[in-house]
């Protein structure tokens, strides 16, 4: 668990894009199934969430290979494909696909002049907000394309806290996905998972969901975390 400062102040948001804020997971899991099945790999949800959720793009693509061989020209033309059967299927993405929560969310935040980051691995990360309708809260987007380390490494976090000029340890993470949580872990910065608590077990704070939160409220489970030596906590509710 990293340490964090005990008086430091949340100046900035970072969230995650896929799972967080739309639920692109499941066009994810999709697109690879259809290249899996073509390919004649195997392949399920569980190996997809178990493995391959939170990757970006070409570490998914390896674990989907396993000890298949091939190379990097085949390697290009299968993510090539695996991105076009993901931009079919999110070509009907619109501002109802924001996940419970985040709309209300991001207007507390702007209202209350936080600086809100994207830090995704998609490298289609921008479209998606732009096809959200969100794209305008956003003060600065690190995505697939930022940086050369991709979660679980911390650069794509770090690099967005730069550009946005905050300190590392102001910065609040969004995540859903054990990848994430541990790049915001290695950034030194807070991490709130959202999702089931043993998938995010390493997060600062842990919710469900983001459903009925307020930036009010995770405010306080900040205080609450530190009160408690910075454990992780699980919320049911708030």
């Amino acid at each position: 668990m990293a340490t964090l400062e005990r008086n430091s102040l949340i100046a900035a948001v970072i969230f995650d894009l896929d799972g967080v804020i739309t639920n692109t997971v499941y066009f994810h899991y999709l697109s690879w199934q259809r290249l899996a099945d073509e390919e004649g790999i195997p392949f399920d949800r569980q190996i997809h969430d178990g493995g391959m959720l939170g990757l970006n793009r070409e570490d998914a693509l390896c674990y989907l290979l396993g000890d298949r061989q091939v190379s990097s020209c085949q390697q290009q033309l299968l993510l090539a494909r695996k991105n076009d059967y993901y931009l079919e299927l999110i070509n009907e993405l619109n501002n109802e696909h924001l996940l419970p929560g985040i709309g209300s969310l991001l207007t507390e935040l702007h209202a209350a002049n936080i600086k809100i980051a994207l830090g995704s691995s998609s490298k289609n990360a921008e479209l998606v907000l732009q096809l959200l309708g969100i794209e305008h809260f956003f003060d600065f987007i690190a995505d697939g394309y930022s940086v050369p380390n991709l979660k679980p490494a911390p650069d794509v976090f770090l690099h967005a806290a730069e550009s946005l000029g905050i300190s590392p340890s102001h910065c609040l993470i969004v995540e859903d996905a054990p990848a994430g949580v541990a790049a915001g872990l290695a950034a030194q910065m807070w991490v709130l998972g959202v999702g089931p608590y043993e998938r995010l077990a390493q997060a600062h704070l842990i919710l469900p969901s983001l459903a009925g939160v307020s930036w009010t409220d995770i405010l306080a489970k900040i205080d609450y975390s530190r009160n408690l030596h910075k454990q992780p906590v699980s919320t049911e509710s708030i």
